[in-house]
């Protein structure tokens, strides 16, 4: 039965709006080029129908999406072929016979088996005139080839593909953007979870007073901070800084804090503590990563701080007299050479006085001129503030780079580590000494 002009128009429009209800009802991807083919090929009367995505970064079409066939995936670079002859011209390309036609490439057919008869393929344009793919259709089943009718039901058709490709790709984007943000929540939370984050950590301790904060960059990063009584006379505390940002440095951060931990209670001295935990972070370090260190330990009952540093920056004492850095003993980052040494060095907290630790964020905080926030800015900070509770002084000292920086965004992570001791009075030191 031959089916009049009126009746082809009905059933090409009918036809279209089944297929942009098909098309509408798939949002993700690998299900929506499916669905396309599928209704290609039926809409068109076609014996089957293959769809080339454009990948702009290798300038290639590529389709792994066809019905009956073995081949996943065909990769085609533009300008070979027909669909890569579409796909560089941007114009439909409508062949009777392809054995007769020069750009017709049989490898395919002699790899599957099939004989391609006759191509309809026509380029898919988005917004932004932006190349999207090419859809083609196969081996009209009815007559030896595709029409002019067929042309224009094509055309139609790669409106309703291109918008569904489109709006495909947006949702999958911003699924994965979510999934991503998500992910990178969750590894924000277990890296501070990571971290002592309830202060005063000790309560019942009152020969010193301490406090640390760390502000990111990113949703995760590299710095961290640990304090913990390796005796009843004796607090570790360190801060250290991971080579890199975001997800890697955050992963060397925690395998580090956790080595640290450790290391720590099995040597006796913040050197020994560092050449060790250097020894295991060079093990299997294909990344060559590495990490700035540095390690105290206090005599809660003497105010005795020996230390150690791997290439971090030096802390700052606030003693009577005004502020000053520790004494520098060398030592390199961790994770660079496995046979490191680390030296000991060794100063006396007063009552009143106090340490403070950072990262390199503080001091290479910029202002919108690139103007660095500096060590020197510190040190006036510190000088002006030695008065102040380990939390007050690190919250004031926050506020400083802040206002600083002002709408400048923030370039590294920020760590900071506050130790204040007050020492012990003679009626405990007389209590601890009689008790057996």
């Amino acid at each position: 039965m031959t089916l009049s002009d009126s009746q082809r128009q009905s059933r090409n429009l009918n036809a279209l709006l089944g297929v942009s209800k098909a098309l509408a009802s798939e949002i993700r991807l690998d299900d929506l080029l499916q669905v396309i083919v599928q209704e290609a090929a039926e809409v068109l009367d076609a014996d089957r129908a293959t769809l080339f995505l454009y990948d702009e970064s290798r300038n290639e079409l590529w389709s792994k999406t066809t019905q009956r066939l073995e081949i996943k995936e065909i990769r085609v670079p533009l300008g070979v072929g027909i669909a890569g002859t579409v796909a560089k011209t941007r114009k439909l390309i409508n062949i009777p016979d392809t054995y007769a036609d020069a750009r017709f490439n049989p490898d395919f057919d002699k790899a599957t088996g099939y004989r391609t008869r006759s191509i309809l393929c026509m380029p898919l344009i988005g917004n932004g005139d932006r190349l999207i793919g090419v859809i083609q259709v196969l081996n009209k089943k009815d007559q030896e080839a595709f029409n002019e009718a067929d042309e224009s039901l094509l055309d139609g058709l790669s409106a309703h593909i291109t918008v569904a490709l489109e709006r495909a790709r947006l949702i999958e984007a911003y699924i994965e953007k979510e999934r991503m943000e998500e992910a990178l929540k969750l590894a924000h939370d277990i890296q501070m979870s990571m971290l002592p984050k309830i202060f005063p950590p000790f309560p019942e301790r009152r020969e010193f007073d301490i406090f640390a904060t760390i502000a990111p960059a990113k949703e995760v990063g590299g710095d961290l901070y640990d304090f913990f009584f390796i005796d009843d006379d004796h607090l570790c505390f360190a801060i250290g800084d991971v080579s890199g940002k975001g997800v890697p440095a955050s992963l060397f951060m925690a395998v580090t804090k956790t080595l640290f931990r450790a290391t720590a209670r099995t040597c006796s001295t913040p050197g020994e503590i560092l050449a060790r935990l250097n020894i295991e972070i060079c093990r299997d370090n294909e990344s060559c990563m590495f990490v700035t260190l540095f390690c105290g330990i206090l005599n809660i009952r003497t105010g005795q701080v020996d230390y150690s540093n791997g290439g971090h920056n030096l802390p700052y004492y606030l003693h009577q007299d005004g502020v000053s850095p520790l004494e520098n003993l060398g030592g390199r980052a961790l994770g660079l050479v496995k046979q490191s040494p680390y030296a000991s060095g060794r100063m006396v907290l007063g009552p009143g006085e106090a340490l403070l630790l950072y990262t390199d964020g503080v001091t290479e905080a910029m202002d919108s001129s690139e103007t660095l926030y500096s060590a020197q800015r510190l040190e006036r900070f510190l000088a002006s503030n030695r008065g102040s509770s380990p939390r007050q002084m690190i919250g004031d000292l926050l506020s400083d780079v802040r206002q600083f920086a002002g709408g400048a965004p923030q370039s590294d992570d920020i760590t900071v580590l506050a130790l204040l001791y007050f020492g012990t009075t003679k009626r405990e030191r007389r209590i601890e000494d009689q008790a057996p």
